[in-house]
């Protein structure tokens, strides 16, 4: 839950300050909010109707009760692993990945994995941009791409990055890589490069995102929320499965021939 409640602050810059109490309200009483409805939770805060239905909007969702439906499955999930016994923990963790795994595979679109390859394959320059836990990811990737001869990199200073999507052109391709499509910084360097007509791949292990909206080519894999207390163990492994896919099928249907 963590991650989603990370995602809804992000927004905080856009807001007003009563969509501010709004928002503050639902990041400190998750478990409060998903058992209100807009008029309980208006006269608890003091606020309208409208603007708690404007805060959510403002937030990414249709509406309030479009929040209230994800950040119960949230709750619900939190509620589920905090309840896990430690024998159970490593069992739950094991079928959490082949979970990923099994998703992923099924999301698969072949076609859309050989159009991205073909994109490797005309362009000049490939930039994988990933931050945080998907770095890793990228990095292992261009590593890859560089071994089969491909000209590639994928960098880690925030700068640089900004510096890089400033400096690509339409003859180069970015493949982006990011668990919640929803990071600040990422959606930056996304918007610079379409504004320079740079063709770009998202790579997401969330629906309905930003990056996949101003992506030219968007491709799914399924990771799900996990946290060890305060510890981060939200797999990359899906992520960096569909990027071995795409470099498989370059080196296969491109590379080789």
């Amino acid at each position: 839950m963590q991650i989603f409640l990370k995602r809804l602050t992000q927004h905080r810059e856009r807001l007003s300050r009563l969509e501010i109490e709004v928002l503050d309200y639902i990041l400190h009483y998750p478990e409060i909010v998903v058992d209100l409805n807009v008029d309980q939770l208006a006269k608890k805060l003091f606020v309208s109707t409208a603007t708690i239905s404007r805060t959510c909007q403002q937030l990414g969702f249709r509406g309030f009760q479009d929040m209230k439906y994800s950040l119960s499955k949230e709750v619900g999930q939190e509620k589920e692993l905090s309840g896990s016994s430690n024998a159970g923990v490593l069992v739950d963790h094991i079928s959490r990945i082949q979970n990923e795994m099994t998703s992923t595979l099924q999301l698969v679109n072949e076609e859309l994995i050989t159009e991205v390859a073909k994109c490797i394959h005309e362009s000049t320059h490939v930039e994988f941009i990933g931050m945080g836990n998907s770095l890793p990811v990228c990095i292992d990737a261009a590593r890859k791409l560089m071994f089969s001869g491909k000209i590639t990199s994928a960098r880690e200073d925030w700068d640089e990055l900004r510096s890089v999507a400033n400096s690509l052109t339409t003859g180069d391709l970015a493949i982006l890589v990011s668990y919640s499509g929803e990071t600040i910084n990422m959606l930056e360097y996304a918007s610079l490069l379409k504004d320079r007509n740079v063709k770009m791949i998202a790579i997401t292990g969330q629906q309905k995102n930003r990056l996949q909206q101003l992506a030219d080519i968007s491709l799914q894999a399924h990771v799900t929320n996990c946290y060890y207390g305060e510890l981060d163990m939200s797999s990359r492994f899906p992520l960096s499965m569909l990027l071995d896919f795409i470099i498989l099928t370059y080196l296969d249907q491109f590379k080789n021939k």
